[in-house]
């Protein structure tokens, strides 16, 4: 049975097993309070995935509450996982993606490992960035040259990791970040493979565009990936910008909507 969607003022979160799959692996948090996000989208079997990404998320939470930084929350939950690999062997093999937002004084944090995605959506334009780069085999060649990103997106090494947390071996998880400040008007979208993989830049764009409340966005993209297959789980949270549109009055949608929360305190 698919969790209620999580909503808030500023963010929302839905996860849905999809069309294919017998169960959802897919972990989200959606935690206002704290200004943490994350998406983890767990392998490595049925109990396995869901139990990686779920330690994943938990393991994140509590490390940021206790006052650790995204890096060291994000190891934490790797070795979380590994010590769970060596106490149970019938999840020897699981693993999972994160990638986790985390709002600071004067902007935001976004720290990954693997190919869950985070793009950001700006409402004056209306263009979307894709602001991570995928963990896997097909992200590799195209970060070497290799491959254009239009290849990369149908590469059929594109499902192969590079990284994930729970990843075997001496070395470290790769974890990659990026840190900017919120400006007016941008709306943040953090999602799994199963919505990324369904659904298009263009078809994301275009859905962030048409309007309106945070809820009725996430229906839409969800809508979207189920009704183009759904082949895996799908995730996705999205979180605008604490700051007012510089053109409210433009558009009957999502910035008036800013306007009358107000500020982030």
């Amino acid at each position: 049975m698919t969790p209620d969607p999580v909503l808030n003022h500023r963010s929302v979160g839905q996860s849905e097993t999809g069309r294919v799959r017998a169960s959802n692996q897919d972990a989200i948090l959606v935690d206002e309070a704290a200004r943490l996000w994350l998406v983890a989208d767990g392998m490595g079997g049925h109990a396995g995935g869901a139990e990686a990404s779920s330690l994943a998320r938990g393991t994140i939470q509590a490390s940021v509450a206790a006052g650790a930084s995204m890096r060291s929350a994000i190891l934490a939950a790797h070795y979380a996982i590994r010590a769970e690999q060596s106490a149970n062997p019938d999840l020897s093999d699981m693993g999972t993606t994160v990638v986790a937002l985390r709002e600071l004084v004067d902007g935001y944090e976004i720290e990954w490992v693997g190919d869950s995605r985070a793009y950001l959506f700006d409402g004056e334009s209306g263009q979307l960035r894709q602001l991570t780069r995928d963990h896997n085999l097909a992200g590799l060649m195209m970060e070497s040259g290799a491959l254009s990103q239009a290849e990369a997106a149908s590469h059929p090494k594109r499902h192969v990791l590079t990284d994930c947390l729970g990843r075997q071996g001496e070395n470290e998880p790769r974890i990659d970040r990026i840190s900017a400040q919120w400006q007016p008007g941008q709306l943040l979208l953090l999602c799994s493979d199963g919505l990324s993989g369904e659904l298009g830049d263009d078809q994301i764009s275009r859905i962030l565009s048409s309007h309106s409340d945070l809820g009725e966005l996430a229906d839409q993209l969800m809508s979207g990936a189920m009704a183009a297959g759904a082949r895996d789980n799908i995730s996705l949270i999205l979180i605008r910008s604490p700051l007012e549109s510089q053109n409210p009055g433009q558009d009957p949608g999502w910035r008036r909507w800013l306007g009358r929360i107000g500020r982030k305190t």
